[in-house]
């Protein structure tokens, strides 16, 4: 079964790196904006639906496959979840990132 990373609803996908690397990350600088990690984000059988055509899989990948090693107490964790750091920003400052820009992880 080949699961593309829509499949995980994701809201930022940043390529390079190792995998999991973001396991590591306390926080991140994309542009001038500041994310903090909160940890990994656990995962439920929604990854199992079909988002293309909005059905249930008759398979438990790839929650099972993740389930054998990416178990942490008792919780299914992958990816991370990031909160929006706001500065003190005026009006016309957006908060939009865009495709393409460097993203710098704090260890």
């Amino acid at each position: 079964m080949e699961v593309d990373a829509m499949r995980f609803r994701p809201n930022l996908v940043i390529s390079g790196g190792a995998p999991y690397v973001e396991d590591s990350w306390s926080g991140l600088k994309i542009g001038k904006r500041h994310f903090t990690s909160l940890g990994g984000c656990s995962r439920c059988q929604m990854i199992n639906l079909n988002y293309r055509a909005g059905e249930v899989e008759r398979s438990n990948e790839p929650l099972a496959t993740l389930a054998a090693y990416r178990r942490t107490k008792g919780k299914i964790l992958f990816g991370i979840l990031l909160r929006y750091e706001r500065d003190n920003e005026t009006e016309e400052e957006t908060s939009w990132v865009h495709v393409g820009q460097e993203v710098y992880p704090d260890a």
